[in-house]
C-alpha cells in the first residue's frame, strides 16, 4: 500500500540507515574499497526488502520478522559495534576487510534468494487454508484435566523460578528431563489459554471471564523472564498481542512497525529482567540507562561478527559437509548413542573463538546463512534462504487460517523466525518441535467438530490440508 505516511516512514528509516552506515564506515578510514561497497550494498538490499514487504498488498508476520532481523542485526547493530571499536568485533575477533566483505555477500545472497523463493513460489501455498475445515468447539470434559496440568506446570514453575534465584545462575546444568518440562510442560498453558479466549462463547458470563483469567495468571507464571529465555518468551507474548490485535494489523507498515518497536523494547527488557535477580528488582534509572546504552554493542547482536568468524574457520578448517544439519535435525538422539553427534554450530564458534581469541563463553549466535555457508558453502546459503522464503508462505497460510489454534501457531512461527535467524539451527529445532508437539496434543484432544451428526468426535489435524491446490 502506497500511501504518503508509507512512503515518508520508507525514507525516514532509510536515510537513518545510510547515515548511521556512512557515520560508522567514515570513522574508521583505511578500509578497502571492496569492503565498503558491500556494506552499502548490503544496505541497498535490506532497504529494497523493506520497501518489497512495506509496499506488499497483504501483511506478513513472517516477512516483517526477517526485516526487522536484517535492520537490528545486520544494519544497526555491527554499525553501533564499529562505531563502539572499530578495530575488534563484538566476538573478541580483530575486524578483517576480507571476512566483512565474504559476510556481507553471504547475507546479500541469503536475502535475494529468500526474496526470490518469497515472491516466486506460487500464491497457492498462502492461501491454501481459506477452504479449512468445520468450525471447531472445546471440549470441555478434556479441559478440566489440562488445566489441572497446567497448575501443577505453575508450582513447579514457581519452585524452578525460586531455586534459580537462590543458586548460581550459570552454575545450573540442564538435563533432559529440564528440557522437556521447560518446553512441554510449561509451554502447555500457552495453547490451552489461546483456545480458552479464541472459543469464547457467544454470551460472554462470568465463569468464562475467570477461567481465562485464571489460565493467564498461569501463563504468567510459567512463561516469564525468571523461567524462560528472552529467545522464547518474545514469540510468545508477540503471538498473544498479535492475536488480540489483529484486527487492527491490516496493513504490512502496521506490523512491520509493531514489531520493530516491540523488538527494540520488550528484548532488552526481558534480557535485563533475565540477567537481574529479583532481589534487585524494581531496576534503578542508571542501570536501565546503563544497560540499554551497551545492548545493541552485546553480544547479544553478534549475528555479523560470528558470520565473519564462520567464514575464517571454513577458510581454516574446510565446511562440514551436512553434519550440522544432520545433528539439527538428530538433536534428540543423545551423545551416548550418537557420540560424535556434532555440538550446536555456536558452540563450535564460541570453542574457535576462545582457541584463537579472547572469547570467555560459549553463548554466541551462528546465523541461519553462516550454517548454511558452515555446511555446505555458497550452495548451503542459497538453500537455506530458499528454504526460509517456502517456509515464510507456509507461516502466513497458517495465520490466515480460521482455525484458531492454526492462527496463533502461525504467528508463534513467524515471530520464532528471528530465533531460526540468529541460530543456531540446532537449539532452534531443539527448541520448536516440543511447541508444534503441543500445539498438536492440544488440537486434537481439547477440541472437536460442532457438526458431531455428519462428523466423527475428533479434531482436524492441526498441520493438514496446508498445500491443497485448487
Amino acid at each position: 500500500m502506497k500511501s504518503p505516511a508509507n512512503v515518508v516512514s520508507y525514507l525516514a528509516l532509510g536515510i537513518f540507515l545510510f547515515a548511521a552506515e556512512f557515520y560508522t564506515l567514515g570513522m574508521s578510514p583505511g578500509h578497502s574499497p571492496l569492503m565498503l561497497v558491500s556494506h552499502v550494498l548490503l544496505l541497498g538490499v535490506v532497504l529494497f526488502h523493506l520497501g518489497m514487504h512495506l509496499f506488499d498488498s497483504k501483511p506478513s508476520f513472517a516477512d516483517a520478522s526477517v526485516v526487522v532481523f536484517e535492520i537490528t542485526f545486520l544494519i544497526l547493530a555491527p554499525a553501533l559495534q564499529l562505531a563502539h571499536d572499530a578495530q575488534v568485533l563484538v566476538n573478541t575477533m580483530p575486524f578483517d576487510d576480507t571476512s566483512a566483505l565474504h559476510a556481507n555477500l553471504i547475507f546479500i545472497v541469503f536475502i535475494v534468494t529468500y526474496l526470490g523463493a518469497r515472491h516466486l513460489l506460487p500464491r497457492t501455498i498462502q492461501a491454501s487454508t481459506a477452504r479449512a475445515s468445520e468450525p471447531l468447539t472445546i471440549r470441555y470434559a478434556a479441559l478440566i484435566p489440562a488445566l489441572a496440568i497446567c497448575v501443577v506446570a505453575a508450582m513447579s514453575a514457581f519452585n524452578f523460578a525460586s531455586q534459580l534465584q537462590a543458586g548460581d545462575l550459570d552454575g545450573i546444568d540442564v538435563t533432559p528431563l529440564d528440557m522437556i518440562r521447560a518446553k512441554v510442560l510449561f509451554f502447555l498453558i500457552v495453547p490451552v489459554f489461546i483456545l480458552i479466549v479464541l472459543h469464547r462463547p457467544r454470551r460472554i458470563g462470568l465463569v468464562w471471564i475467570a477461567l481465562a483469567l485464571f489460565a493467564f495468571v498461569l501463563l504468567l507464571i510459567c512463561q516469564n523472564p525468571l523461567t524462560e529465555k528472552r529467545n522464547a518468551l518474545g514469540p510468545i507474548y508477540l503471538t498473544l498481542l498479535a492475536l488480540a490485535f489483529q484486527r487492527h494489523l491490516k496493513s504490512p507498515s502496521r506490523v512491520f512497525w509493531a514489531i520493530f518497536v516491540l523488538s527494540g523494547l520488550f528484548f532488552p527488557f526481558s534480557e535485563l529482567f533475565t540477567n537481574s535477580r529479583i532481589d534487585k528488582w524494581p531496576l534503578s534509572w542508571a542501570t536501565i540507562e546503563s544497560f540499554f546504552e551497551e545492548h545493541f554493542a552485546s553480544t547479544t547482536y553478534d549475528a555479523w561478527a560470528n558470520t565473519e568468524a564462520i567464514v575464517e574457520m571454513v577458510s581454516r578448517e574446510g565446511i562440514n559437509a551436512g553434519r550440522q544439519l544432520a545433528g539439527s535435525l538428530l538433536f534428540f538422539v543423545p551423545h551416548t548413542v550418537w557420540p560424535d553427534k556434532p555440538l550446536a554450530t555456536a558452540i563450535l564458534v564460541g570453542e574457535y573463538l576462545q582457541r584463537n581469541y579472547s572469547m570467555w563463553f560459549l553463548n554466541l549466535s551462528a546465523p541461519l546463512p553462516a550454517e548454511g555457508y558452515f555446511d555446505f558453502s555458497w550452495a548451503g546459503v542459497v538453500a537455506y534462504g530458499f528454504l526460509l522464503g517456502y517456509f515464510s508462505r507456509r507461516a502466513d497460510a497458517l495465520v490466515e487460517s480460521p482455525i484458531p489454534l492454526r492462527r496463533a501457531l502461525g504467528c508463534y512461527l513467524s515471530f520464532y523466525v528471528v530465533f531460526v535467524l540468529r541460530g543456531s539451527l540446532m537449539v532452534a529445532v531443539a527448541y520448536v518441535v516440543p511447541v508444534l508437539v503441543t500445539f498438536q496434543l492440544v488440537s486434537v484432544l481439547l477440541t472437536s467438530r460442532e457438526n458431531r451428526r455428519a462428523e466423527p468426535r475428533t479434531a482436524r489435524p492441526l498441520y493438514s490440508g496446508m498445500a491443497r491446490r485448487k
